[in-house]
Order: structure tokens, then sequence, then C-alpha cells
């Protein structure tokens, strides 16, 4: 078992407060968690945004945050079913097994022949803050954008989107891919849990790294 600890000491060391809990807990740009059971010992107002963020009434915009976080762990309660119609919507359009093949060979060589590739809607405001997160890096990327939302693509894109869900086991766009590798959505991490989405790797440095 995973067990995580809090502690707050005063200067001469004595402990004020303490927490310990399973699992993990952080606080981070990319987390709107408020630190509010620490608010008797530095106030109210650093409790609800200690990082000074925009969201909770303080600092500047920071890609990657805000209120398409709870939004997209909302997506996420929702992907069951995604999987359930990504290849029934090719299908219904006469994807027949050559065009899954051919599809999955245009994925394959695109991420192949690209350091960084997005696939993503044109209406989706995880795709357009994901493009967002790229740009602010200065990223150079390849951006492929399947039509405005999943229930208006066409044979050819429905294909290819039910192929990325085979491949990568995420129904949700946008798709990440870096030196071929999936990375996943802007807040989607990888079924395996070895990456855990665009903001994630952001936050953590990791991306910068990855992109450069």
């Amino acid at each position: 078992l995973t067990y995580s600890a809090t502690y707050l000491f005063d200067e001469e060391g004595s402990e004020l407060y303490s927490y310990k809990s399973r699992g993990v807990l952080t606080y981070s740009e990319t987390m709107p968690r408020p630190l509010t059971f620490l608010a008797p010992y530095i106030g109210n107002e650093i409790a609800l945004n200690p990082l000074g963020l925009s969201d909770n009434g303080g600092g500047e915009l920071k890609r990657g945050r805000g209120i398409l976080k709870p939004a997209g762990k909302a997506m996420g309660l929702l992907g069951f079913i995604f999987k359930l119609e990504n290849k029934l919507q090719a299908k219904l359009l006469g994807a027949e097994e050559a065009d899954f093949t051919a599809a999955r060979k245009e994925i394959e060589d695109t991420i192949r022949s690209e350091k960084i590739v997005i696939y993503t809607y044109g209406l989706s405001p995880f795709s357009a803050e994901a493009v967002g997160v790229l740009d602010e890096l200065g990223a150079k990327y390849k951006k492929i954008e399947l039509g405005l939302e999943w229930f208006l693509l066409d044979k050819e894109k429905s294909t290819i989107r039910a192929e990325l869900l085979e491949m990568t086991g995420q129904s949700s766009l946008p798709h990440v891919f870096v030196d071929g590798r999936h990375i996943g959505g802007l807040f989607t991490g990888t079924p395996d849990g070895s990456s855990p989405g665009l903001a994630g790797l952001k936050e953590s440095g990791e991306l910068k790294q990855m992109t450069a």
C-alpha cells in the first residue's frame, strides 16, 4: 500500500498539524485542490489559492488548468460509452476491415515521420487547450484535425478515430504522440500509467524536455 503524509511545523520545530492517508496527496497547478485544511495556519486567502492561479481569483492564465480540468475528468466517466460507439460509427458509415488496416498504416506512418503529432476536433475546447500548451512551449508539431466533432466525422475520419482507440486504449481526443509514443490527451493519461497526459507532463517539466 502507498501512504502519504502532510506535516506542518512552527519555527521551533513543534508539530502544528499532521495528516496521513492512503494514496498520494498533492496540490499542483493542474489540480484545483485548495489547501483549506491549512487555513488556520497560513490564512484563508493563501489556503484557497496557494499558487495564485487565475481560476481561483489570482495569478496569470496557466495553460492546462482551470475549468477544463474537472470537465475533463467528468468526460472520462463517459469513456465506456465512447468506446462502444467508436468503431460502430465507422462501420455504420461503411468502413470495412481494409479501411481500418489502411487507417492504422496512415497513423503509424505519420507518427513515425513527425516528432510531435496531435489529433484534434475543431470545436473541442480540450483540443484547443492542448494545442495552446504546445504553442506556449514553442513546440513544432503536426496537427491533424479529424473534423469539428466526433458525430460529424465521415467514414475515413471515423475509421482513423477507431484505430486510434485500438492502438492506444483512449477513446477521446486530443491524441498526442511524441517521437512515435502516445502520451495521452490533455488531461487523460495513458492506460498503462506511463504518461499523465499533456498537462501533467507540462507541469512536471518533462514536456519541455520531450519537445525540445
